[in-house]
Parts: C-alpha cells; structure tokens; sequence
C-alpha cells in the first residue's frame, strides 16, 4: 500500500496528494475556517480546477470576491490573478486539479518544509518562491521585486527535507 503524501501549506491549509503525475496534480485540499488570507497570485503555466466537497471556499479575483458553495466547480486560468481562502464558520474541503503539473508538488513540498520549520511570512518564503517562479508569481509587481531580492538572499532548501534557518 502506497504512503499517502500530506502537506502543510500554512497554518490553515493542508493537502492531500491524490495524484502526481506530468500531466496533473491533484489535491484534496482543506481550508480552516476564518483562514490566512494569501497574496494575490497568478500561475504562468498551469490552469487550475475545483470542486468544492464541503463549506465554501473564498476567491479574490482582480475585481472581484466569489464565494463558492458545496458542488460548485470552477476554473482559474493560467495567468488569472487569484487568491482563496476559508471566510466561513466551518472547515471547507475542496478537490484540486493542476494541469499540466509542472513542479506544483515541489513548490508544496518547499511550503510545507517551511511550515515544519516554523518560518512564515514573506522573508521566509522568497527562496521558495523565487526558485518556483514557473509555477507560482505574486502579481504584485512590488512583491515580485521584494521576492527575486529577498530569495537571492535567503534561497530555498535543496531538497524538502533540508533543514530551514
């Protein structure tokens, strides 16, 4: 029987690791209620898809906030600026497809390292960001800026299981 991968992406979402192939990730995805609020973000090469399982889930657009209910299904495109998040009183449960997958799992493994280690905020995840640039950018442009300064100075682990100062 295979290992079931789980990652801590941050103090109120964590994954399940469905499927890892080059073609797609897929997650099962649990947001806490009253969840951290991510930066607005877009990815430059992959499409992401949901299906909301339980709660509802909360997504910033550029212009806009959506909430999206039980057995919604939606789509975000590459180079959409987003953000999600759990706004609600209850734990929400999304299933999450990325396609192709790229390096998604690394750039999770590399947040979830971070999240063992205790270290938070932008300053910490600039190296994980900056090496995972393909697969996650902030569309501010002064965050971008911060993040490539920032990651030259404090790189990502080699490996997820490489000790984080």
């Amino acid at each position: 029987m295979e290992d079931t991968l789980t990652l801590t992406l941050n103090g109120s979402e964590r994954i399940i690791v469905i499927e890892s192939t080059p073609d797609r990730f897929v997650v099962e995805a649990t947001y806490q209620q009253h969840g951290e609020r991510p930066p607005m973000h877009v990815h430059p090469h992959h499409t992401e898809s949901f299906t909301v399982l339980s709660g509802a889930l909360r997504v910033g657009y550029a212009d806009r906030e959506q909430d999206y209910p039980v057995g919604a299904t939606f789509d975000i495109g590459s180079g959409v600026a987003h953000r999600m998040w759990n706004a609600g009183e209850t734990p929400t449960t999304v299933r999450w497809t990325s396609t192709p997958a790229g390096r998604v799992e690394s750039f999770f493994r590399g947040m979830d390292a971070l999240h063992r280690a205790g270290t938070t905020g932008l300053v910490s995840k600039a190296g994980v960001l900056r090496a995972h640039a393909d697969v996650m950018r902030p569309s501010s442009p002064v965050t971008r800026m911060l993040v490539q300064v920032l990651g030259a100075l404090r790189p990502a682990p080699a490996a997820a299981g490489e000790s984080i100062r």
